[in-house]
This record gives C-alpha cells, sequence and structure tokens, in this order.
C-alpha cells in the first residue's frame, strides 16, 4: 500500500511541478509569444502552495529529495515571489514626514455615480472623498474617472476639485452620449494640490474605445518630477453578462460555465496589455526627469507585462507593504493590480493599500521623497 501511495504521490508531484515551473517563466515569455503563461501567472501564488504542499509530502517519502524539491520551488520561483509578497511589517504612519509627497492612485469606478449631492444614492461617492480627505494625498490620481455635468447629475471633477486640489488634467476620453447631460467624459485624471508646469496625453490604445495615458510635471522641492498615470485596457470577462437578468450565479459559477470564453478574453487582454505597455515604457524612457507611474495594470505582478512596466523602477508597495496586498478585491485577495512604480532617484518612504470597500478597487497610498546627496 505504501508503495502505492508513493508512486500515485510522484505522479501528481511531477505534474504539479511541471505545471509550477511553467509559471515561473512568465515574467520571461511575452504573451504574443505564449499567452497560456498569462493564466499561470494569474494562479501562480496557489500553483506555489501546492509545489510547497508536494515538498512536504516527500519529507515522508525521502528527505533528501524533499529539501531538492524545496530548493527548486524557492529559486525558480524567486522573481515571481518577490514581485508579488511584501516581506515587511505593517506600518503605516498617517503623519507625511517634512519634504515628502503623498500620492494615492485608485481606479475609482467612475465614483460609483453620478447623481446630484442632494439624492441618497450619491452616499458612496461622498464615502470615497471621505477616504481621500482621510489619507491627504498631495496627488491624486485616478483611473475609470467619469465626469458627468447637467442639471441631473453631480460632477465628480468639480467635487474632487472642492476637497483642495485646484490643479487637475484629465484625458477627457469620449464616452456614449448620456441623456440630459450637457457634458460627459471618462479616462483618467491627475489631482494636485501642487502646480502642474506641463502635462499631455498620449493615446495607449485604439481598438473599440479609446484608452489614454497622461502625465503631469510637478516640482518636488527645487526638482521636477513626472506623474504618469494610466488604465491598461479592462479584460472585460463578463460583458456578455452585463445586462442579463440576476441569476443565483456568483462570480465563481460564472467563470466555470463560461471557462473558454473567459479563458481566451483574457489571454487576448494580455497581448493587448503587452503592446500598451511598451507606450507606456517608451514614454517613461524619454522623460526629462525622474518618474512615477500610478495605475490600474489590470495585470498580476507574477505577467510579464508587470515585470516590463517596472523595468528598473521600485514598485512601492514590495519595498514598503506588507502581505499581498491585493486591490482587486471581488474576485481573489491576491489580485494585486494596481501599482506605484518610482524612480531609483526618489526613496521610498511608506505605501500601504488602504481596505476601502467602496468601488471594486482598494486604492494605494504612498509616500516618496528625493534621495539625500
Amino acid at each position: 500500500m505504501k508503495k502505492i501511495v508513493r508512486i500515485v504521490w510522484t505522479i501528481l508531484s511531477v505534474v504539479v511541478m511541471t505545471v509550477y515551473l511553467l509559471s515561473c517563466l512568465s515574467p520571461f515569455i511575452p504573451p504574443s509569444s505564449f499567452s497560456y503563461l498569462s493564466l499561470l501567472a494569474l494562479v501562480f501564488p496557489f500553483l506555489f502552495a501546492a509545489a510547497l504542499l508536494c515538498a512536504a509530502g516527500y519529507f515522508f517519502i525521502k528527505k533528501g529529495a524533499a529539501l531538492l524539491i524545496l530548493l527548486v520551488i524557492i529559486a525558480a520561483g524567486f522573481k515571481n515571489l518577490h514581485s508579488m509578497f511584501a516581506f515587511n511589517l505593517p506600518g503605516w504612519q498617517m503623519q507625511k514626514q517634512t519634504g515628502s509627497l503623498r500620492i494615492m492612485t485608485w481606479n475609482v469606478e467612475t465614483f460609483l455615480n453620478f447623481y446630484p449631492s442632494t439624492n441618497p444614492a450619491s452616499k458612496p461617492r461622498f464615502e470615497m472623498y471621505d477616504v481621500i480627505k482621510q489619507y491627504n494625498p498631495d496627488v491624486l490620481c485616478v483611473q475609470e474617472m467619469r465626469d458627468v455635468q447637467g442639471p441631473d447629475f453631480g460632477s465628480s471633477k468639480k467635487e474632487v476639485i472642492q476637497l483642495g486640489y485646484p490643479y487637475v488634467y484629465f484625458s477627457n476620453d469620449s464616452i456614449e452620449p448620456i441623456d440630459h447631460a450637457d457634458t460627459a467624459y471618462s479616462g483618467v485624471a491627475i489631482f494636485s494640490r501642487l502646480p502642474l508646469t506641463d502635462s499631455a496625453r498620449i493615446n495607449i490604445r485604439n481598438k473599440g474605445m479609446n484608452e489614454n495615458m497622461i502625465y503631469a510635471d510637478i516640482a518636488l522641492g527645487n526638482k521636477k518630477l513626472r506623474i504618469f498615470t494610466g488604465h491598461l485596457a479592462s479584460l472585460n470577462l463578463y460583458i456578455d453578462t452585463l445586462y442579463e437578468p440576476s441569476s443565483p450565479d456568483n462570480i465563481y459559477e460564472k467563470t466555470y460555465k463560461r471557462k473558454r470564453k473567459i479563458e481566451y478574453r483574457f489571454r487576448e487582454g494580455e497581448i493587448t496589455h503587452e503592446q500598451e505597455t511598451a507606450i507606456i515604457r517608451q514614454q517613461i524612457k524619454a522623460s526629462p526627469y525622474p518618474a512615477v507611474y500610478c495605475g490600474d495594470n489590470n495585470a498580476t505582478p507574477a505577467s510579464y507585462n508587470y515585470h516590463y512596466l517596472k523595468a528598473d523602477m521600485k514598485d512601492a508597495f514590495i519595498q514598503k507593504g506588507s502581505g499581498f496586498g491585493g486591490t482587486f478585491y471581488k474576485i481573489l485577495p491576491t489580485l494585486r493590480i494596481d501599482v506605484c512604480f518610482v524612480n531609483s532617484a526618489l526613496n521610498i518612504l511608506q505605501c500601504t493599500v488602504p481596505q476601502a470597500e467602496l468601488s471594486d478597487h482598494f486604492p494605494v497610498v504612498t509616500d516618496i521623497a528625493w534621495k539625500k546627496n
């Protein structure tokens, strides 16, 4: 019986280790070359846990082999492990250091609604403003911003400005007209307490809808800094069910029932992200000033696109955050798809992911300062 158990466990371990080792290649192989690795990158933490379980089982079979397997697991997955989990103790301080700059990046899911402030349905939008006021960033980078102006709507752009952000640059991407609205725009925005000395919009995608990245220059102390914010293409995994009558299916049941279609959309989405990150990376490299990139990448830290976009920049959460730092909390707690990448000329003082369950994303808040000469 023991022999049968060993054989079965060995076969299972070989299968698991093979899939795990394939997932370890995800930072190095572009989705356009082999898009299936993007799927493995998505579930890398669970493949890592399964591989560890296989190694643990071998301690009861052959300790030497178990130690070797454990070494291979850690060595092969080091790049992904290092980018997925922040090995720091929690230690966020609400009070900023003198001379530092606090940046918040948040996919606000269109601020949830456009009702006037007098409408009780506008409460979630104002709860989001309360979170912004609590952390009091100097610069607020917003994705999935939507500004609708008219007598029947509340302008989120005007309301954020009233929070104390007089300087704003909004991508003003076009959207379908909204009845009774004077104007309606969507996109990404940078709100700042500090003057913006320059700004620009860069188109990163023209397929199906306009997607623009923007940047704005500010002065931190006596030096200029360029802040980019972008929103990589949404995967639209459930777009075909968006307007279906309500059903008892939760998101996991929907995923199982439509697994082939969702798998295809995810792989195609990662190829689109590869094209977008190439444009963004080119713009960051061309910046005349040290850059900070804040955005919704719609890609996990085990993906090729994450590593390609980060390049030689520092991931604020990995440097100063704690744990997985998941930002898209409605599916898996490990999905950290919102990032703040910082140029090496700057110190990252602290970083946190507030657990504000309002938008479908958590914000990311980072304090930075110039390195001392």
